[in-house]
């Protein structure tokens, strides 16, 4: 297929995702599918593999959204202007799920466990639906900090059956003042954002609905710490485009089970992908590696992150941008994952259908 017929392909998808995810309303996974297979169908795209199916209508059903290009909503919002009578209002429905579905994110205070972690530590915690306990996961933010596309990730971890906390690592005084301190603990290893994530650990393994094993899984910055945190007591590691240290091997020492997810238009950190996997390899480690040859950094997020003006750069430099089948394969790998080493949970959707 050439790169032409590919596009095309890509665009004709990504309009029949937001069509059926725009007017999911709620509904079951299976029917889900179903209007995918038929969206597909009506827009000459090739059938889309079950496994991905599966996946992003499960994220639908419980009001994850995939947000594509701003070219496809345009067209998407034309067509369905189009279809409706004259004067009626235009827009795109809201892909937020409702109440029922989508687990509440709740911003908390961390208690000071630990003597040098952040004071007044700030997290963002949400409990899935129905009766725990159930297996735990620290998640961590990226660099830009935690926006609307961070708590959606929260959310939509707990939606999978996890209970989820993600610390604040800006805590201390926003990204601004803790930005360059915060990297300096990632590159040695140690200081108060390591002290913050082990302190979030501690308080979810203290909790009555949790089942004593607690995971770890960060995006972007927070992927770096999740790969330095892998041998600092956690079950399992979930590593998305992180930054690999020179030492990783000796990092690597004594570290859980890691998946890896990185994209292959990433300029940065593609290329030290190998080394990964190979101090993985070489320490034994059960793992997980992959990298998506088109997709860039940051392609597990739904919608663009950081400041506006950046991007572009960001667009340019590291392919940055949300990628949904990517995506979708990738969070299959990581729950996967996490269902072996961590233990079995019980997602939003199967405590509905009990």
């Amino acid at each position: 297929m050439g790169n032409g017929q590919e596009a095309q392909h890509n665009i004709a998808r990504q309009l029949a995702i937001l069509e059926v995810i725009a007017q999911a309303d709620g509904a079951d996974p299976g029917t889900i599918a179903g209007r995918l297979r038929e969206a597909f169908a009506r827009r000459g795209a090739p059938p889309a593999p079950d496994i991905w199916l599966a996946m992003v209508s499960r994220d639908a059903s419980v009001g994850t959204a995939y947000i594509v290009s701003r070219e496809a909503m345009l067209e998407a919002e034309r067509r369905i202007a189009d279809s409706r009578p004259a004067g009626s209002p235009v827009s795109v429905p809201a892909m937020t799920g409702t109440a029922e579905t989508q687990p509440a994110v709740r911003r908390i205070v961390i208690p000071s466990l630990l003597e040098d972690q952040s004071p007044r530590l700030q997290g963002y915690l949400a409990t899935p639906s129905g009766d725990g306990p159930w297996p735990a996961v620290v998640m961590l933010h990226e660099a830009f900090a935690i926006d609307d596309v961070m708590l959606r990730q929260v959310a939509r971890m707990a939606a999978a059956g996890y209970l989820v906390l993600m610390p604040d690592l800006f805590s201390a005084g926003g990204p601004r003042r803790c930005l360059s301190a915060t990297f300096r603990a990632l590159r040695s290893g140690r200081g108060r954002a390591f002290a913050d994530i082990e302190a979030a650990r501690r308080v979810l393994l203290d909790r009555s609905d949790c089942t004593g094993t607690v995971g770890v899984l960060g995006f972007c910055m927070g992927g770096g710490f999740a790969l330095v945190s892998a041998s600092r007591g956690f079950g399992a590691a979930s590593v998305n485009y992180g930054a690999i240290p020179k030492d990783v091997a000796e990092v690597l020492e004594g570290a859980c089970p890691v998946v890896a997810s990185y994209g292959g238009k990433d300029r940065v950190l593609a290329g030290s992908v190998p080394r990964l996997e190979a101090a993985l390899t070489a320490r034994s480690i059960t793992h997980d590696v992959k990298t998506y040859p088109g997709a860039g950094h940051s392609f597990l997020n739904d919608a663009p992150s950081g400041p506006g003006l950046l991007q572009p750069v960001l667009k340019l430099v590291l392919g940055a941008g949300p990628d949904p089948e990517a995506a979708a394969d990738a969070w299959q790998r990581i729950e996967e994952f996490f269902r072996l080493h961590l233990g079995p949970a019980r997602s939003a959707a199967q405590t509905a259908h009990d």
